[in-house]
């Protein structure tokens, strides 16, 4: 052992050693970075994603829930809240409106905030921590205005009277039930007794959020799931909110692509190092095998030397990248307004497999090579180096190398490293340009915040000439309500399936719609879209899944009393996170015109609420339902996946041009070898310049258009697979990464060795 520490402390002599130790930490650093600051994003996304279910999991039930799930989540040390909802009629001097009663515990929300207002347009106000008093009660603005009442009115609600006292904005997990038909009104689960409106056969929901630790829930779950009952089921944001779960895979596949990326800038650099300080390894390795160390000993004592070094930067690397990340996580959250959680520790042993695998994966191969080959033919390939001739005189001296840099290993080397540090960053370029274009397509600033339904078939011409009038745009779309009854003539029986979700979807109506344009937030996958036909089902994708049903199979539907069977000819995949009217079954135009149906509308209102007031007095039996909240939710998720999508893309463009430099100063040495030599022929130094300025240039073109190639096809494979973005075939970055790998790579080069431009001949040769 001391034998080998005292052969490490010899190699870090070497200037190529040293250099492998500072690529292999800018590389530890990296990856730990990255890794550290993508840990807290994604806790950070999925904590805000949890808002929308005002808990970690909810579970569910229509029937009262044991108490005991409620002290088995205490004993984990989870915090706990309790809700019952349920409709009644609220009732106020000579009105009534039917309304959604909402009783909540006192620990209501876990997660999320709770916004009221002071009056149906009065500015909203942060209430989390705080709950309607005993004796009062919150509600939406639509009931002010179906009441036609103000804050502190009276209103009746079973046997009790209770003091309306502010407007209900905003509740955390409003979006696991966006389409209620009624209002919502919210009161202290302490006197929902008093009322006499819940009995036992009572159609209610019953629910239990959870909240606290990731191990915890998750061990809670795990517990959980096996007892369920058939009544009862577990929300969880992976189930309920598809399209909050669209972006965030989508971020979290970006955050990972991005390390991903910069394991390989961190190769990049490494190889070119490990190379060099291999190649000064040859004359050592060939006298200690010609004076008889056996070649097991040679190998061990280099790869003990390796191991020594990645150690050592593991350490500094992890070190610095774990300081680094808080200046990147500090930038953040005054971006989004709040800190970020705490990182995991996961990254830590990225950094040490990275440092161990980068360094034994490119260094191990050479080496092996080295100690397998007989010491004089080492020491003959030693001594037959190449040496560079040059003639001072005419335009030859300046541009005639061009011919040997195309058979120049080193030159080869060196495109394929830049041309993989560009590649890496024009693939990050190109797939966060697309993926922040889907977000800001996704929801613009006019995103609909409102949707109307129960909009009746005579009503329709009347509902476009008022939203005509008042300058908004709206489609109808007709909706048919029908709860599937047979597959391919067999009848559907629910305990026939194992999956919560599917038994849920099947105990319950489906919407159908009906219309001949394809719709724009779908992408179809397989069948053809109605051209004519009025026969047939488009489905989406999951619920084929998750009901085993697919394209061919005959589906059965009951509707109000009437049966409508239709093969499947198209599947469908659905952007969720589009806020517009989707549907998972959609029938061909003209097949359901003889069914019962409503229709159904989104629409965008901005600051303008006051219209909806008007709309529900000309057509009382439409149903306006609020999104604008919830709209603001998923609006502000995406702003904070985007700020982490931003500053992981800028921290990588950094890391990508210090790990590039670092692979431009791994070759210093030979190059500083090689100007003495070019020096001692009488180059001058207007000579060298340009020929260092040359080569760079060239080489970082070629690496460019090559790195750009290479991105505009990953980009559009990753983008179509990971991120469900549309190819298309765009060649700007073949055009930016020619010139900005020129520039980039001319620039760095040049700046790397112009420190040898005027040190002498002699000089050069010493060190």
């Amino acid at each position: 052992m001391k034998g080998f520490l005292r052969h490490w402390q010899q190699r870090w002599r070497m200037a190529e050693l040293r250099l492998l130790l500072l690529a292999l930490i800018i590389s530890v650093t990296v990856v730990t970075s990255v890794g550290f600051f993508t840990s807290r994003v994604e806790n950070a996304m999925q904590q805000q994603a949890r808002q929308l279910l005002g808990g970690d999991v909810v579970l569910v039930s229509s029937r009262p829930l044991a108490a005991d799930n409620l002290q088995r989540a205490q004993a984990l040390g989870l915090e706990t809240a309790q809700s019952i909802s349920f409709s009644s009629m609220a009732s106020s001097t000579d009105q009534s409106q039917l309304a959604q009663i909402k009783a909540v515990s006192s620990t209501y929300p876990l997660r999320g905030d709770l916004k009221t207002a002071d009056a149906p347009e009065a500015a909203e106000i942060l209430s989390t921590g705080q709950l309607p008093a005993r004796g009062e009660i919150w509600a939406e603005a639509r009931l002010f205005a179906e009441l036609g009442i103000q804050p502190g009115a009276s209103v009746q609600l079973g046997h009790s009277t209770f003091k309306l006292a502010r407007v209900l904005t905003q509740e955390p997990d409003r979006s696991v039930n966006l389409f209620q038909f009624a209002p919502e009104v919210l009161m202290n689960l302490d006197d929902l007794s008093a009322t006499g409106l819940l009995s036992p056969a009572s159609r209610a929901s019953f629910s239990q959020l959870f909240a606290g630790k990731a191990a915890a829930v998750k061990q809670f779950q795990t517990a959980l799931k096996p007892t369920l009952k058939p009544t009862e089921r577990l929300r969880t944001l992976e189930d309920d909110l598809t399209s909050v779960q669209q972006t965030l895979q989508r971020a979290s596949r970006f955050l990972t692509l991005a390390a991903l990326l910069s394991v390989v800038l961190a190769g990049a650099a490494v190889a070119l190092t490990s190379t060099s300080l291999m190649r000064r390894e040859l004359p050592a390795v060939a006298v200690l095998k010609a004076m008889g160390m056996a070649r097991r000993q040679v190998l061990f004592d280099h790869v003990f030397s390796l191991l020594l070094t990645a150690l050592i930067a593991a350490i500094v690397g992890i070190a610095l990248g774990f300081g680094l990340q808080f200046v990147l996580a500090d930038w953040l959250s005054r971006f989004v307004g709040k800190a970020l959680p705490t990182p995991g520790w996961l990254p830590v042993l990225s950094g040490l497999f990275t440092a161990v695998g980068l360094l034994l994966g490119f260094a191990l191969p050479q080496l092996l090579r080295l100690v397998n080959a007989a010491p004089m033919r080492i020491l003959q390939g030693f001594s037959e180096q190449p040496r560079p001739s040059v003639r001072v005189a005419g335009k030859w001296a300046s541009w005639g190398w061009l011919p040997r840099l195309r058979r120049s290993r080193r030159a080869v080397l060196l495109v394929a490293v830049f041309t993989t540090g560009l590649f890496s960053l024009l693939l990050l370029t190109t797939v966060r340009t697309d993926l922040l274009n889907r977000w800001q397509e996704a929801l613009p600033s006019d995103a609909p915040d409102h949707f109307l339904i129960n909009i009746q078939p005579a009503e329709t011409a009347p509902l476009q000439q008022f939203f005509s009038s008042k300058g908004i745009k709206a489609e109808l779309y007709p909706m048919i309500r029908g709860r599937l009854v047979e597959i391919n003539g067999k009848p559907v029986v629910v305990d026939d399936y194992g999956s919560q979700k599917a038994k849920h979807l099947l105990e319950r109506e489906f919407n159908i719609s009906s219309f001949a344009e394809f719709p724009a937030s779908n992408a179809l996958l397989q069948g053809k879209w109605f051209a004519g036909e009025h026969e047939g089902l488009s489905i989406e994708k999951g619920i084929g899944e998750t009901l085993r049903f697919g394209m061919g199979d005959k589906l059965t539907f009951d509707i109000a009393g009437q049966r409508m069977t239709q093969p499947i000819t198209s599947v469908r995949e659905v952007r969720w996170d589009s806020m517009q009217p989707n549907f998972f079954v959609i029938a061909a135009p003209g097949s359901v015109e003889n069914l019962p149906r409503t229709f159904i509308t989104s629409i965008h209102l901005g600051e303008h609420k006051t219209l909806v007031t008007e709309l529900i007095h000309q057509f009382p039996s439409v149903t306006a339902i609020d999104i604008g909240a919830i709209v603001g939710q998923i609006r502000s998720l995406v702003e904070q996946a985007s700020m982490a999508v931003q500053g992981i893309f800028v921290f990588t463009l950094i890391a990508g041009v210090v790990v590039l430099i670092a692979a431009l100063q791994s070759q210093k040495a030979e190059r500083r070898r090689e100007i003495a030599i070019l020096k001692s022929l009488g180059a001058g130094r207007a000579i060298l310049r340009r020929r260092i300025w040359g080569e760079f240039l060239l080489l970082g073109g070629v690496a460019g258009v090559l790195a750009g190639i290479l991105a505009v096809t990953a980009g559009n494979l990753l983008g179509y697979f990971l991120f469900d973005l549309d190819m298309h075939l765009n060649l700007l970055p073949v055009l930016v990464g020619g010139i900005a790998g020129s520039l980039l790579v001319g620039t760095a080069g040049y700046f790397n060795l112009r420190g040898l431009l005027d040190v002498l001949p002699m000089s050069l040769l010493k060190s």
